[in-house]
């Protein structure tokens, strides 16, 4: 699947930057804390959110999701790709990504309606499986996503007592790229996650709460996009390349969206003109 027109993953938001040296640290604090149960799960949320402030908003929310995948990615070695799978309220989609592939892997699995993202949200469990297993199981799904060649796959479920949001879900090159101290590391950063989004989630239905996180998508979708092609461009980091964008609004009097529209708009036609 060379380009991707499906709406369901359009609108997802690329993880902070990996390989920072927050987001290293980050992680091997995770991992120590899997391993040797050196935090729990209510601490390491804590910890996640900037010592421990509520997470109010759906922007919240997504600056935690990106934050979090980047340090899932990090932390386990065999994984490749990262996304976060939203799926209640009738509504699926992929609200975060580390790259395209996971893009197309989940537009895949989305179409064929079934495979190991899907299968941990609606049931709660973790899937470990190699993609001979993923076969029997998905097959749709797993021919799909053999052609980006991943082969191994690891989700976890994202919930809290009142519903479930969907999952955490990491796609391997490798065979065999996942083990049972992975799946343990991923589920106790989706059960910290999950602590923390719990009052976000308490008072709203499934619907409503699929449907505000994907208006919320809808606006900062470019918005990371020009964030991600300036650090690019000009070497900088995201917090700068996110200063462009804003003394530029400033200075014109437009939203910083519709500048992000605007200036993806002028990039893709200068490449295009280039080809």
């Amino acid at each position: 699947m060379d380009d991707i027109t499906d709406p369901r993953v359009e609108d997802s938001i690329p993880t902070d930057v990996l390989n920072g040296a927050e987001t290293e640290q980050a992680a091997e604090i995770v991992v120590d804390a899997a391993i040797r149960k050196t935090l729990s799960p209510a601490a390491l949320g804590r910890m996640l959110v900037d010592a421990g402030r509520s997470i109010t908003d759906e922007n919240d929310l997504l600056t935690l999701l990106q934050h979090v995948a980047g340090i899932a990615q990090e932390a386990i070695d065999g994984a490749d790709c990262t996304g976060i799978t939203i799926d209640l309220g009738g509504l699926t989609y992929t609200a975060v990504h580390t790259d395209e592939r996971t893009l197309r892997i989940d537009s895949e699995q989305y179409q064929a309606g079934d495979g190991p993202c899907l299968h941990a949200a609606r049931t709660r469990s973790i899937v470990l499986l190699d993609s001979d297993e993923a076969v029997a199981r998905w097959p749709l799904f797993a021919a799909g996503a053999r052609t980006e060649g991943i082969v191994s796959f690891l989700a976890a479920p994202l919930f809290t007592d009142d519903q479930t949001l969907g999952s955490f879900n990491l796609y391997g090159r490798e065979q065999h790229a996942f083990d049972s101290i992975d799946a343990e590391i991923l589920d106790l950063l989706t059960t910290a996650v999950s602590r923390a989004i719990s009052d976000f989630a308490r008072f709203k239905s499934a619907q409503d709460t699929a449907e505000s996180i994907q208006r919320v998508l809808q606006t900062r979708a470019p918005i990371e996009q020009a964030k991600g092609v300036l650090m690019a461009m000009r070497g900088i980091d995201a917090d700068e390349a996110f200063d462009v964008l804003r003394v530029q609004s400033q200075e014109t009097n437009v939203p910083v969206r519709v500048l992000a529209v605007d200036f993806l708009d002028k990039v893709t036609d200068h490449a295009s003109e280039q080809d």
